[in-house]
């Protein structure tokens, strides 16, 4: 009866976890391009010492849906850098990202990963001052039967009290376990611990409390979030979020991060942003703090 009323429940929350994507088939972006967006007016040439920036999963929902849930958000409204997920593009014309960025007065890149539905689905990195570089991560892919599309991470490099950081927007698969997980996370953290910059790691990673049978029935064991920060602080990085509790509106799974090198985090927290999407959005203020000197990459190898 015991094991019974576990695999129950685990199909229960499977029916949640599942319910909350739409089963589609999913092809490579047309144009995988990195898309630039510019305010109108002119902003600050680089960020402050201490800055707020947050991570959101925004469910495919539109800029224009969006921006008025964060600047209505009295947590949100002053951020600084935003990194998002799950970003979406009906056409090469404007993203989510893009649209967000106009109404708001910000900077912005972004990055399609791959299609579904008619539409672009990727990531995006959004600033209060200009990016000066961006590039994009392909991630390996995993064979999750549904829902399974091409990962990728959006690296971009800015100023910040008088110095450049590199920023990495990243979404991990949803349905895998930890040993696929980190190596999915592994070609991120690789190319960041090459960087002589500080940085900001963020994202959706997707650490659902579950181990997957074939990427379908879940078991749960509520230690995908501690496996891949045990990672993420053995490649030289901390996780000053690993308290934040829930991120996501369902069943309090833990599903988003910030990971930092260089910085101080001053206080975190999560932000409904009009609950425009299923996920919390995730914030952190944080400040600079002196960068340890560190080979460089010519004595590293």
């Amino acid at each position: 009866m015991v094991r019974l009323g576990v695999m129950r429940r685990s199909f229960v929350l499977a029916t949640l976890v599942l319910s909350a994507c739409s089963v589609q088939l999913q092809s490579v972006p047309r144009n995988r391009a990195i898309e630039a967006t510019f305010p109108t007016a002119a902003t600050a040439a680089e960020l402050p010492r201490q800055f707020k920036v947050a991570t959101f999963n925004i469910h495919m929902e539109p800029g224009d849906k969006v921006a008025p849930a964060i600047a209505g958000d009295r947590a949100l409204r002053d951020l600084d850098l935003i990194v998002l997920e799950e970003v979406p593009r009906w056409d090469d014309v404007c993203s989510g990202a893009c649209a967000l960025a106009k109404r708001l007065g910000y900077y912005a890149v972004y990055a399609p990963a791959h299609h579904a539905g008619g539409k672009d689905i990727g990531v995006a990195i959004l600033s209060k001052v200009p990016i000066m570089s961006a590039e994009v991560i392909e991630l390996p892919w995993h064979d999750v039967h549904f829902n399974a599309g091409r990962r990728a991470a959006l690296v971009a490099t800015l100023l910040q009290d008088g110095r450049p950081i590199t920023v990495y927007a990243v979404h991990l698969e949803n349905r895998l376990n930890v040993k696929d997980r980190r190596a999915q996370m592994k070609p991120v953290l690789d190319h960041a611990k090459r960087q002589q910059t500080p940085v900001i790691i963020a994202g959706d990673f997707n650490t659902n409390p579950f181990t997957w049978i074939s990427h379908w029935i879940p078991i749960p064991t509520n230690t995908q979030d501690e496996r891949l920060e045990e990672l993420v602080r053995s490649y030289g990085f901390e996780t000053p979020c690993e308290d934040s509790g829930a991120t996501h509106r369902y069943i309090g799974m833990k599903l988003d991060g910030i990971y930092t090198r260089g910085f101080e985090t001053k206080r975190f927290a999560t932000a409904h942003a009009a609950d425009v999407s299923d996920h919390l959005a995730l914030w952190a203020v944080v400040a600079s703090k002196p960068m340890p000197a560190r080979p460089s990459v010519a004595a590293q190898n």
